[in-house]
């Protein structure tokens, strides 16, 4: 169990020490579509609309590129979705490029 700690530790170190640039490697294009599949019906369902206010609002929870990928990958697990890596990357990019501009170089 202490090996499984420490493998997971040590793949946070490398990635929180790589360039943001190199962390968004998702094509924003490729992003939109799975976003609108995947994500959109919860965020309509829980802030109505068009499901934009969760990346809107003041109190948002995601303040970094960093965030915004544990956020989607977090929704991935917890709905179940069922999203690769890939895709995943492709969604943060959509979701950076359209909503958050968060400083990627």
């Amino acid at each position: 169990m202490k090996s499984i700690y420490s493998k997971f530790a040590g793949t946070a170190l490398l990635v929180m020490s790589l360039p943001v640039f190199a962390l968004l490697a998702g094509e924003a294009e490729d992003g939109g579509p799975l976003h609108d599949h995947f994500c959109l019906g919860c965020h309509v369902n829980m802030f109505g609309g068009d499901g934009s206010t969760i990346y809107l609002r003041t109190e948002r929870r995601v303040n970094s590129i960093e965030g915004l990928m544990g956020q989607v990958a977090f929704c991935n697990d917890q709905t179940k979705a069922g999203l690769n890596q890939h895709e995943i990357d492709d969604i943060v990019a959509y979701l950076n490029e359209s909503y958050y501009q968060f400083e990627t170089d």
